[in-house]
């Protein structure tokens, strides 16, 4: 028994040494080496291993992968890592190697915004595995790196073979296209997309607020479940495009989680509605009448299912009742087009875009299509149009009723005068009355930008002085140091802080106080250019920003000229002369530092330090 059981324990130690070894074999190849491009897509590079089931260990992935249990993923395909709605957990793994020469810091991005959870395991010639995390299902504060997609910092070094594995399991869609990106130039590309989104967001809130007050001066509900039609669109939109998570609601990973098949079903539940009440007679007609209804009922139970049941199965029922609702519209729609029915040109094209828009996003995501502008940004581009042609058709239903209206008064003048002098005088009034409710608007809406440009002063500026305050120096810092940066140059902050400033409150009084501290802040202003900015940062500090001086001798000068200013006799309402004492320090950018708070830190500590000596020293 005892000699068995030493066989057994051999035998195995055996087996783990060569499962080890061919392991370690195994990755002796790198799969890719990483080049200086800054932008890397990467998903035709990676293997691939699906499971179901309770989520597997690092280590349980590693041993698969010795076994050769992961697959290549489809070379050449713009889809290679969509893998649709499912629930497995799918781990994605590359190895990769890195040139002679290769700038040190790497951005990761995965651009798929809906995914639930992302993880990264990074390790050098696999030793200790660094981890990273991401995902809808975590606040925005919570992520690995704070991005509208999961995206992971990575510090790599040259002539070096690493080992990457990404664990991804989601509820929704579940795609995986990934990127390595270098820091600028993932920068540059979100400047673009959040330039387009921000332009779609832009249309979305122009038609919602155009369609309201169409819904306040007509007060048809109609305009009014285009409105929740829009909002909620919107919502569903902006859980796609990641930014529910990072700028709606960035503490609550559950609402942020929700909002792409939520906000889609009550998005379709609204355009039901409206599709049901644009239409007419066309629906009844063709004795469909309680078709629109039951498809919003249909989003109803879906919005239902994914809040309290299950996210997947919502997901599932939204993607299909939404294919059965666009081309039940557009059917409907071309027979009230076929029946001229008022604004049914425009709502067949409007549905025509949607249609054409969810193709070819389709047909991309399945590798049909290449990746490009349009066909990565087609249902953005198909749902604008969407909504932008419908509000043309609600505007050309406008237009058509007044026209059918204008014939048959037309016809009955003759024999019913006195009615279309009555109505003409009813129109006259009506005219009126929009008129004065436009006025109304205009007039409210002038007290309203009066009222918001006060309070984006106040908010921007010190009560007392009214020089700029703690914010807007902070703005002002960072353009100053990008420009600085640009342009290769430097820039100098001045800190002045009043020498027995409480005792000129406690003899004379803080009226006496804030006359001292308004009378320097406008001499120090005066002693600025105007491309400075100076800045009343406390109780008696203040921060001056100067711009192109890098110079130490003339930042000396400047705050000696600073100092003469300021020491001048201050001559109180009350009659009471005082000569103010006042300290400075300076640092200068970016020779004491390229740090904008050690910077401040800096000029701090050296007017401290003249505080202290009660001479002009300069740091």
């Amino acid at each position: 028994m005892r000699k068995s059981r030493y066989l057994r324990r051999g035998l195995g130690f055996i087996g783990l040494v060569l499962l080890t070894a061919s392991y370690c074999f195994a990755q002796e190849e790198p799969d890719w080496v990483i080049s200086q491009a800054g932008q890397q897509p990467l998903s035709e590079h990676f293997s691939v291993y699906r499971h179901s089931g309770s989520s597997l260990s690092l280590q349980a992935v590693q041993a698969l992968d010795a076994k050769g249990a992961f697959e290549p993923a489809q070379t050449g395909k713009p889809a290679a890592t969509n893998f649709g709605l499912t629930r497995d957990e799918v781990w994605m793994q590359l190895r990769f190697s890195t040139p002679e020469e290769l700038p040190e810091r790497w951005l990761l991005e995965i651009a798929h915004a809906s995914l639930d959870r992302v993880e990264l395991y990074l390790s050098v010639n696999q030793q200790d595995y660094e981890y990273q995390r991401s995902g809808d299902l975590l606040t925005f504060s919570q992520r690995s790196f704070q991005h509208r997609h999961p995206v992971f910092d990575l510090t790599l070094q040259p002539e070096t073979d690493y080992t990457l594995y990404l664990r991804v399991a989601s509820e929704g869609t579940l795609s995986v296209p990934v990127t390595l990106w270098r820091p600028d130039a993932l920068w540059q590309q979100d400047q673009l997309s959040y330039s387009l989104l921000s332009a779609y967001y832009g249309l979305l809130v122009a038609l919602l607020v155009y369609n309201l007050f169409l819904f306040l001066s007509l007060r048809d509900p109609l305009y009014l479940t285009y409105v929740a039609f829009i909002s909620t669109l919107a919502v569903g939109q902006a859980g796609l495009t990641g930014f529910t998570g990072q700028f709606i609601w960035p503490d609550n990973a559950w609402l942020a989680h929700l909002s792409p098949t939520g906000g889609v079903s009550a998005a379709g539940f609204f355009g039901a509605l409206f599709v049901h009440g644009f239409l007419g007679n066309t629906p009844r007609r063709l004795r469909l009448g309680w078709l629109m209804p039951m498809i919003s009922l249909g989003y109803a139970l879906t919005f239902l299912t994914t809040v309290f049941w299950s996210y997947y199965h919502g997901a599932i029922a939204v993607n299909l009742i939404s294919l059965v609702f666009a081309f039940t519209a557009l059917s409907l729609g071309a027979v009230s087009f076929y029946h001229r029915q008022p604004g049914a040109r425009f709502f067949v094209l409007a549905w025509v875009a949607l249609l054409t828009g969810v193709l070819v996003i389709s047909l991309h995501n399945l590798g049909l299509l290449p990746s490009n502008f349009l066909t990565s940004n087609a249902l953005l581009i198909g749902s604008a149009l969407e909504m932008l042609l419908l509000s043309l058709a609600l505007a050309d239903r406008i237009n058509r009723i007044q026209q059918a209206r204008d014939e048959a008064q037309a016809q009955s003048i003759q024999l019913r005068q006195e009615m279309v002098e009555t109505l003409e005088k009813s129109e006259r009034q009506l005219e009126e009355r929009v008129a004065e409710r436009t006025s109304a608007l205009e007039e409210a809406n002038r007290e309203l930008q009066k009222s918001h440009h006060l309070l984006e002063y106040q908010a921007h500026h010190d009560a007392l002085t009214g020089l700029a305050n703690r914010k807007l120096l902070s703005q002002h810092f960072k353009q100053v140091k990008r420009q600085a940066d640009e342009q290769n140059m430097g820039f100098t902050v001045v800190v002045a802080d009043l020498d027995k400033f409480k005792q000129i409150n406690d003899t004379w009084g803080h009226q006496a106080g804030d006359e001292v501290l308004i009378t320097l802040a406008r001499r120090l202003l005066a002693a600025v250019n105007h491309q400075d900015t100076l800045a009343r940062v406390g109780g008696d500090e203040f921060v001056a920003l100067l711009p192109g001086l890098q110079d130490r001798q003339l930042a000396e000068q400047y705050c000696q000229q600073l100092l003469r200013t300021a020491i001048e006799p201050i001559v109180l309402s009350q009659g009471t002369t005082i000569i103010p004492g006042i300290s400075l320090g300076y640092a200068i950018y970016p020779q004491d530092t390229t740090d904008i708070d050690q910077l401040l830190n800096l000029a701090d500590k050296a007017m401290y330090q003249n505080k202290l000596s009660n001479t002009l020293g300069f740091n």
